[in-house]
């Protein structure tokens, strides 16, 4: 049975970034357009964007996909942020978003989570696991 890119499935990526540069992780502008980049160049549909910039520093991004979400929230001081892509269906890749993203953008280090969600299929468990360091 081949999955439609409408079931209630899903996979789900979520990234720890650390060792990235200061003035990237404070661009919300770049940032912005590096999201939404990578997730167009996967397929996804954004449907709308939400942003904000913290004082002295840090930002908030949140893209609105048809498929689901991608968001990104950095600490420029700490060189850190955190990704989190979820992609109903099976049209798009969230792992993907996030590599596209990187390719634009290096950002250091990072521990990556993947889980699937939903009806996986003949599986009656969800896979869940990390990735190391990159």
């Amino acid at each position: 049975m081949s999955k439609s890119p409408h079931l209630a499935y899903g996979r789900h990526v979520l990234v720890d970034i650390a060792q990235a540069d200061h003035a990237l992780l404070n661009d919300r502008g770049a940032l912005v357009r590096a999201l939404t980049d990578a997730a167009v160049a996967e397929g996804a549909t954004v449907l709308g964007t939400i942003e904000h910039a913290f004082e002295p520093n840090g930002v908030t991004i949140l893209l609105l996909l048809a498929e689901s979400h991608v968001s990104l929230h950095t600490y420029p001081d700490e060189g850190r942020a955190f990704f989190d892509a979820f992609t109903c269906g099976v049209r798009c890749e969230p792992v993907r978003i996030f590599r596209r993203f990187v390719a634009a953008h290096p950002v250091g280090t990072y521990r990556m989570v993947f889980c699937e969600r939903g009806e996986a299929g003949p599986r009656e468990t969800a896979l869940c696991g990390s990735g190391g360091m990159a």
